[in-house]
């Protein structure tokens, strides 16, 4: 059963920019003996998932360490009702800057964010943990999503802003409470966005949801994150907005009734394309589209792999040639993994 708690909100951390949540409890305890965590799960201010969003909104990507961490009591009311919310303010060190976003602010080498701490009820706490997000407890290193708000303060970007980054491996460390290993932490993030049972894609509505940055980078390290990011480009509408603060500029975004085409918006049906369900005419019309977005020998091999997939067989010993070439211009423009870039092989050509 779902239980209604408040999530605090006040200042600047991972917790800052979620909403209200339902917090869920997990088993009482794990194979260890350790108390149960509590599952919040909210809504965030702004976009933090892919890395379309980090560049969008986010200012700096940062390698952190948790050197500290400092309660704040619960209310005069929670206190004498005898349950209630702890939360926790943490102290940051910056060990390395790992992307910039150009022309944004520098933060301070230490920072003071406001994170979630525990659940009360008499003597026995419970920790609290945002779903599909750390929290930052002290001991631990991170790699860390930060923007700068419009008064000044420093928070992360959201839920999915902060990475565990123990051994300088994205992955190995604290994950909702829990220690995790890489690998456990790349199945957990991958468990949120499993595709449908009939091998179509991911979805939210009628969005195909894109590869986190979590899901693109676990294993990896510090300097894969930086590829990544450098290799994207923001959202447009964005981008033109920069010289807004973070919330601002999304609520620019948010109020756009009809959402700008761009090249990475109109080849996110093609992420994990080895699973798709794209027949090759499919496929081929996302390409045509794609080549109208480009120039240059960019536009020609799409073409080529446009027409191919659209019926033209006499262009397939130059489709197999400019495919990978396609393949890495689409991955590293939008940060999305395609596969091998090829429909449905039952399908048939329309």
């Amino acid at each position: 059963m779902k239980t209604r708690l408040k999530v605090f909100s006040a200042g600047a951390g991972v917790a800052a920019l979620a909403a209200a949540a339902f917090l869920v409890p997990l088993d009482t305890a794990d194979d260890h003996g350790r108390p149960n965590v509590i599952i919040a799960q909210g809504k965030d201010g702004l976009p933090n998932r892919s890395p379309i969003d980090w560049v969008s909104y986010a200012d700096q990507v940062a390698v952190v360490n948790v050197t500290s961490e400092t309660e704040i009591p619960a209310s005069t009311e929670e206190i004498a009702a005898g349950e209630g919310y702890i939360s926790r303010r943490v102290t940051l060190d910056i060990d390395e800057v790992v992307w910039s976003r150009a022309g944004a602010p520098t933060p301070p080498s230490m920072l003071s964010l406001v994170v979630d701490g525990w659940a009360f009820k008499g003597d026995t706490r419970t920790p609290i943990a945002l779903e599909q997000s750390s929290r930052l407890e002290p001991g631990h290193t991170y790699v860390l999503s930060l923007t700068q708000m419009a008064d000044g303060s420093w928070s992360a970007l959201g839920s999915q802003a902060a990475l565990p980054y123990d051994s300088d491996v994205i992955g190995e460390g604290e994950y909702q409470g829990r220690i995790v290993t890489a690998a456990q932490f790349g199945v957990a993030v991958d468990a949120h966005d499993d595709p449908p049972e009939d091998g179509g894609h991911a979805t939210r509505g009628a969005e195909v949801i894109p590869d986190s940055v979590a899901e693109l980078t676990a294993g990896k390290s510090a300097d894969d994150v930086e590829t990544l990011l450098t290799t994207t480009e923001p959202d447009p509408l964005a981008e033109a907005n920069f010289d807004l603060d973070p919330m601002a500029r999304y609520e620019a975004v948010a109020d756009v009734e009809e959402p700008v085409e761009t090249f990475c918006s109109l080849s996110a049906p093609l992420a994990v394309s080895d699973n798709s369900q794209l027949t090759p005419g499919e496929l081929g019309a996302i390409l045509e589209k794609l080549a109208a977005e480009e120039s240059g020998a960019d536009a020609t091999n799409l073409g080529v792999l446009a027409a191919y997939h659209s019926g033209d067989d006499t262009l397939a010993t130059q489709a197999d040639t400019v495919r990978p070439e396609v393949i890495a211009s689409i991955e590293g423009q939008c940060g999305i993994e395609v596969g091998d870039l090829l429909p449905n092989s039952t399908a048939t050509v329309e």
